[in-house]
């Protein structure tokens, strides 16, 4: 499992943070924010998943 830095984000401006330990970046975005999630297109609320060990950032969106 890696560990996840998880931000809801509101534009650019991140709203909250939380910390997932998950075997995804699309499992950590779902578990802290109870909701699904989709890749990011151009949605204003979104989520941003920051993978702690690589800095590989992931964008998903609200389905």
């Amino acid at each position: 499992m890696n560990s996840y830095t998880v931000e809801m984000m509101s534009g650019l401006e991140a709203v909250s943070v939380a910390y997932a330990r998950t075997t995804s970046p699309k499992a950590a975005a779902e578990w802290v924010t109870g909701r699904t999630v989709q890749d990011r297109r151009d949605e204003t609320e979104w989520v941003r998943v920051t993978d702690d060990t690589n800095r590989a950032v992931y964008k998903f969106a609200y389905k």
